[in-house]
């Protein structure tokens, strides 16, 4: 029994002396990580900085756009990382012009920039085109009514089909246009205007086609093809057409 109490004793002294040991270790707790202020900071980009010549052509300074204040004010970053204002008034007329088209997030460095994201920044939308016997076709709404159009930017003229013309009650006049149709035949167009067009996020109002039988114009029509879009509608549509991409960017009047 004394042995018994001995060995209890024993482990209670020896714990006595651990325990502040371990309690340190807790208090202390792991190694501190090195705080954000302490870490280098990030380079800055060469490529988003940009020289800037004095008015009379005497300075130049190396700095990046950061905000627009108003039209004749613009917030500036030099390589430093000093923050300031400059007035357009005293800059040359190539960088009043700069400053005039400069957007924020905008891609300077054309040489690296993927087309779609350069004319992002430049307002325009993709629709994506299909392929039918290299014929181009891209879908679009008139008035209500969706369906394929083919481009046809070789004629200074749109196409709309009778039997879509019909379906959203389109006025019909006399055509200006004599064709002759895949089967041989003479025929003159009709002609009736729309009252909106619609191709991705861009809309044209009151818009005339000439209204002919697609299908007897073209060939390897697919179904639900109701027209062509020709010279004059592309461009209305600022339109920009990928062949190799299969892409048409268009970008509504500014």
């Amino acid at each position: 029994m004394a042995s018994f109490i001995s060995r209890l004793l024993a482990i209670h002294l020896l714990l006595q002396l651990v325990s502040p040991l371990s309690y340190a270790d807790e208090e202390n707790g792991p190694p501190a990580e090195k705080k954000a202020e302490d870490l280098p900071e990030k380079a800055p980009d060469p490529s988003e900085f940009r020289t800037f010549t004095s008015a009379r052509g005497n300075k130049t300074l190396q700095l990046k756009v950061v905000a627009r204040i108003d039209d004749e004010t613009y917030k500036v970053q030099n390589p430093e990382g000093r923050i300031f204002n400059i007035k357009t008034s005293n800059l040359s007329r190539s960088d009043q012009l700069f400053l005039d088209f400069w957007e924020p997030n905008a891609i300077l460095n054309l040489k690296q920039a993927k087309l779609p994201d350069v004319l992002d920044q430049m307002g325009y939308s993709v629709l994506e085109m299909t392929v039918v016997e290299s014929t181009f076709f891209v879908t679009a709404t008139v008035d209500g009514k969706t369906g394929k159009f083919l481009l046809d930017p070789s004629r200074g003229w749109s196409t709309f089909d009778p039997a879509a013309a019909k379906e959203i009650g389109m006025t019909l006049t006399q055509g200006r246009i004599n064709f002759t149709d895949n089967t041989g035949k003479s025929s003159r167009s009709q002609r009736g205007a729309v009252k909106e067009f619609k191709a991705g996020m861009v809309s044209v109002n009151s818009h005339e086609f000439e209204v002919i039988e697609v299908a007897k114009m073209f060939r390897a029509v697919p179904a639900n093809t109701i027209g062509a879009i020709g010279g004059d509608m592309l461009k209305k549509l600022n339109a920009l057409v990928d062949f190799g991409g299969k892409r048409l960017f268009v970008r509504a009047n500014q």
